[in-house]
């Protein structure tokens, strides 16, 4: 496993979700990439090595579950943010390929836990 702290993209089209889950994970030993829309997500994810990926459910132009079920190569940790939080959504999540579906507000403690859960680093 390479030393270097685990590579995050967050894909949010709100900026201050964006700006607060950013902060805490560089808080807490990630580096951080913010994306706003699927294109400019799925770009990112071709060009660099990401290793997690958190994304909320309605972005501008299409769905974060249905980017992450077009993913040939998936990053190691995938987190859906969703506003919905029923077991119907749960589902679609894991079926897209998601590891976790989280509800917002997001709760920084457990995303951490999560990805470093994911990631194998220790808490």
């Amino acid at each position: 496993m390479s030393e270097e702290l685990p590579q995050v993209l967050v894909l949010d089209d709100d900026d201050d979700t964006a700006s607060l889950l950013g902060m805490a994970l560089r808080r807490r030993g990630f580096r951080v990439l913010v994306a706003r829309a699927c294109e400019e997500g799925r770009a990112m994810l071709a060009e660099r090595a990401i290793d997690a990926l958190v994304t909320d459910v309605s972005l501008p132009d299409g769905s974060g579950i249905e980017l992450v079920a077009s993913l040939a190569n998936k990053p190691r940790a995938v987190v859906v943010v969703s506003g919905f939080g029923g077991d119907d959504d749960r589902e679609k999540s894991r079926a897209a390929g998601a590891h976790v579906h989280l509800v917002k507000p997001v709760d920084v403690a457990r995303l951490v836990s999560t990805l470093n859960e994911l990631l194998g680093r220790p808490g």
